[in-house]
């Protein structure tokens, strides 16, 4: 997100150096740390981490880092102590089989396949990065339209292990199916909205751009869930949540990487607009244990002190706080993902 030499100078670096400090029992500069982190083995390190975190369920997307960069899902669950379920990247199923496959109809009916076949196969949800290829304003194309853009993804793909698809007749077509059944399975579909890399136009990666997918009535058993607090699009991303039955509101507090205060106004944003039953709580962690650990600190910090004002403004009492944390942190998750 940052260039290198810009990352010390931004407050949440520096807060998070202070927490690991604190947890590691050390001076607070960026090498004493590393040289007491890695000390420690890297399964141990995890298990300290997320025990600390206390950390119920991990939902984890498996397709980014890769499994050969980083450990399984399982051995996440294993190591922290908890419950870990996947979800499966729609864009890195499309990539790998426009790589395996030349023919436009078989990508489509092993895509298809794959889908349906998600849960079965121990998925609890899809997941889409469509706003960082060819953005959330999604759109109707013809069988003639897609063949053309699969050819094109075809000559870029040839002769490569990877490549990056960004061709938006053909996602966009893909999508459509992957809705589909998600709607049929009600199987939760989360989209990626809001911040990202430089990538990503910020335009199109507005949560108001997926209207046409809000609408669409049979798409309405496939459960919505959008990422990041849709940041810095946050009260459209609840408003969305409160007026669509099948939208929910992701509040991620590791990234974006912005400070407390910025998390607070999200938070408030949030709960002054949608409902909690609306709202749940993520780190979007990755591949590096001291992100959930921190997004588990300032998550419960950042939602207990929204509640308190919001108990000190005379909205709520006490319980009713305890009960829409509860929501937030717990319960929606469970619900939504069918954990």
């Amino acid at each position: 997100i940052f260039a290198e030499e810009h990352i010390p100078n931004t407050v949440y670096y520096l807060w998070l150096l202070r927490q690991m400090a604190i947890f590691y029992g050390c001076e607070r500069d960026e090498e004493t740390i590393l040289e007491v982190r890695n000390k420690l083995a890297t399964d141990a390190l995890i298990e300290h981490l997320f025990r600390a975190a206390n950390i119920d369920t991990l939902v984890l997307d498996p397709a980014y880092p890769p499994n050969s960069e980083c450990y399984t899902p399982e051995r996440m669950g294993q190591l922290g102590r908890c419950r870990a379920v996947k979800m499966l990247r729609l864009e890195t199923l499309m990539q790998q089989l426009i790589l395996q496959y030349g023919d436009f109809d078989d990508v489509v009916d092993r895509f298809s396949t794959a889908v349906s076949r998600a849960r079965e196969d121990g998925f609890c949800a899809l997941k889409s990065i469509v706003a960082y290829r060819t953005g959330l304003n999604i759109m109707e194309w013809s069988k003639d339209e897609a063949v053309a853009s699969f050819e094109e993804a075809r000559d870029e793909a040839n002769g490569w292990e990877q490549f990056r698809i960004a061709h938006k007749p053909l996602v966009d077509f893909l999508l459509h199916i992957a809705f589909q059944h998600a709607a049929e399975l009600q199987l939760p579909l989360q989209f990626h909205t809001g911040y990202g890399d430089s990538d990503t136009d910020m335009r199109l990666g507005n949560p108001l751009q997926l209207r046409e997918v809000l609408e669409r009535r049979d798409y309405q058993g496939m459960r919505i869930v959008l990422l990041h607090e849709s940041y810095p699009y946050s009260q459209l991303g609840a408003y969305l949540a409160a007026i669509y039955p099948h939208v929910y509101f992701d509040l991620s507090y590791t990234i974006p990487f912005v400070d407390k205060l910025e998390m607070l106004a999200f938070t408030r944003q949030a709960l002054g607009v949608a409902p909690a039953s609306k709202l749940m709580f993520s780190t979007d962690g990755i591949h590096i244990p001291e992100m959930h650990w921190a997004g588990a600190l300032r998550g419960r910090s950042v939602i207990g002190q929204v509640l308190d004002e919001m108990i000190e403004a005379d909205e709520i009492d006490e319980e009713e706080a305890y009960h829409l944390a509860q929501q937030i942190l717990h319960d929606t998750a469970y619900a939504v993902y069918k954990l």
